[in-house]
């Protein structure tokens, strides 16, 4: 899911929902998510809050990665592909590694926020 801001409400959209598609990104809060799985951490984040991130941002990659693939806008296609693989393979139960997944998703996520919020000059 996603959450888009709205009238000082937020809208919260499954990634498969076709409204999903045209509600307006919310770039704050993207960007907030991103910087609260970079954040540094004294140790390892409990198994709850790292699904709650899993949460967030498979949500925010959801809206993103159909509008990184945008005609001209050339994304990695290695990128998206290797991106919905993991977002359907899940978290994996080792702690350590969940958390160094979320951190690579959280980078992923910055990347495709670039590409979906970029705009195009005709020298481009």
């Amino acid at each position: 899911m996603s959450a888009s801001a709205k009238a000082g409400t937020f809208l919260v959209r499954d990634a498969d929902d076709p409204a999903a598609a045209a509600a307006p990104l919310d770039v704050a809060v993207i960007g907030e998510s991103i910087t609260i799985v970079l954040a540094p951490s004294e140790g390892l984040p409990p198994a709850a809050l790292r699904r709650l991130w899993f949460l967030w941002l498979s949500g925010h990659l959801g809206l993103l990665m159909p509008l990184a693939a945008r005609p001209g806008q050339h994304p990695d296609t290695a990128t998206l592909e290797d991106t919905r693989r993991v977002l359907a393979d899940g978290l994996p139960d080792d702690g350590p590694a969940a958390y160094v997944q979320l951190q690579e998703l959280a980078r992923t996520c910055r990347f495709f926020l670039g590409l979906a919020t970029d705009r195009p000059t005709p020298a481009r």
